[in-house]
């Protein structure tokens, strides 16, 4: 998929249902960027969701989401050796994925602009 698709793909799904996109996907970028930051693992990966993104997200949510971006070629999952219980998984962002993480940057950028000017236009006729 080209960076191009990709914006095409995300602004298209942002602007037939920008709320729920911003809202209830948020947490995909922001696992983006903790992945980014370092690899990580799920319940490692869902404490910093609610401690430096501010997202609550349900751990099956989390998972699901992880093993659909392995599969869009965002996130890399490799298996590590665990001395105490079962085998984990360590997550890490790829190329794609980082290309992907920009695209929502910017989208996002673009959707604070128009939401700060409603909420001023909002309180002006007040």
């Amino acid at each position: 998929m080209t960076k191009s698709s990709l914006y095409i793909k995300l602004t298209y799904s942002m602007r037939t249902n920008c709320s729920r996109v911003i809202v209830e996907n948020f947490f995909e970028p922001c696992t983006l960027y903790l992945l980014l930051q370092k690899p990580s693992y799920g319940y490692e990966l869902l404490k910093n969701l609610k401690e430096h993104c501010s997202c609550e997200v349900n751990i099956g949510n989390l998972y699901r989401s992880l093993s659909r971006m392995q599969k869009q070629g965002y996130v890399k999952r490799e298996a590590t050796k665990s001395t105490v219980g079962p085998q984990r998984y360590a997550y890490t962002i790829t190329t794609l994925g980082k290309t992907y993480l920009s695209s929502w940057i910017g989208e996002l950028e673009k959707q604070q602009k128009i939401i700060h000017a409603l909420i001023i236009n909002y309180k002006k006729s007040l």
